[in-house]
């Protein structure tokens, strides 16, 4: 495999596990969420596993570029 940037072949490849974060209205919503309840809302997410996607890049040891695979 060549990297597209500068023509290595010295690239390696990795997974990586991509979590998406909440937005500043879901922020907004679950810390009133957390008022409501004094804290009790505070333990889902103790509970609960974070979702995320495994997605596979391939990474240039010499020039750093990263590219999905």
């Amino acid at each position: 495999m060549k990297c597209k940037k500068c023509g290595s072949e010295n690239v390696t490849v990795q997974a990586v596990n991509e979590v998406k974060g909440r937005g500043i209205l879901g922020s907004l919503i679950w810390l009133l969420l957390a008022f409501c309840t004094l804290g009790l809302i505070l333990i889902i997410p103790m509970l609960t596993r974070s979702k995320g996607k495994t997605k596979t890049f391939a990474i240039c040891q010499n020039c750093g570029n990263r590219w999905k695979v």
